[in-house]
């Protein structure tokens, strides 16, 4: 019995020893994991293709080296061509612009059509700025119940230029701000070279044939080239927002 107890006993105590070297292995092991240091070794990537037999370099850098070469030549030739192009495209606009201004100055139809259009602006300029003129004659009457009149006078003028110059301000921004508008549109949805040959398009026609338009629809032609812009420009901004609701630009 006494011996079956110290069997045992013997057991419990290899157990323990064999807890704590296992214990102790695992803390040496998650020192060194806590602890390693990390070591980069260079390694050489594989070539794709064999070493030529006459030469240090491989066939692959061969083949790059002249896919390289190829293709700064392809470049080159590319840039020559871009550049052919655009000042072909300068003469041909430069060309289409001259001539059509040149006609345009020897058209009478179009020229007397240009002074009636700037004309009627300015008289509905200066029928404004008479109503405007007038509203701030008439506002300014109310210096009339002041019995000192030199502050009558002061208050009547003050109030004349603070009513014109109101209106004239709100004029520049409401202009200004409609320009900027215009501009924003024509850069997002006209800034290319289908613009410019609709522009040029359409003043040849209206200038070329501006009898024989004249004679069909009696319409101002300068006011005809600008609705013809408007509607352009209607309908490049519709035909953008179209793509862009469907997923196509």
């Amino acid at each position: 019995m006494q011996s079956e107890k110290e069997k045992t006993h013997t057991v419990q105590a290899m157990i323990e020893e064999c807890r704590d070297k296992q214990r102790q292995a695992e803390q040496e092991r998650d020192y060194a994991l806590s602890h390693q240091k990390k070591v980069e070794i260079p390694v050489e990537k594989p070539v794709l293709y064999q070493k030529c037999g006459n030469c240090k370099q491989t066939a692959y850098l061969k083949a790059k080296e002249r896919y390289d070469t190829q293709r700064k030549k392809l470049a080159g030739r590319y840039k020559t061509k871009t550049a052919m192009y655009e000042a072909l495209m300068f003469l041909l606009i430069w060309y289409s612009v001259s001539t059509t201004l040149f006609q345009m100055i020897r058209s009478k139809i179009f020229i007397s059509d240009c002074v009636v259009f700037f004309a009627t602006i300015a008289t509905f300029t200066q029928t404004i700025a008479g109503w405007v003129v007038l509203t701030g004659k008439n506002m300014a009457q109310i210096s009339d119940g002041i019995s000192n009149p030199v502050i009558a006078g002061i208050v009547y003028w003050l109030i004349r230029i603070l009513v014109c110059g109101g209106c004239l301000v709100g004029a520049g921004i409401l202009l200004a701000f409609i320009g900027i508008k215009i501009a924003g549109l024509y850069k997002k949805y006209c800034w290319d070279m289908i613009t410019i040959m609709v522009i040029l398009v359409s003043m040849a026609i209206a200038i070329y044939f501006g009898d024989w338009i004249k004679a069909v629809l009696p319409i101002n032609l300068l006011f005809l080239l600008l609705f013809v812009q408007l509607v352009y420009v209607g309908i490049r901004w519709y035909v953008k927002g179209w793509r862009e609701n469907r997923g196509y630009v």
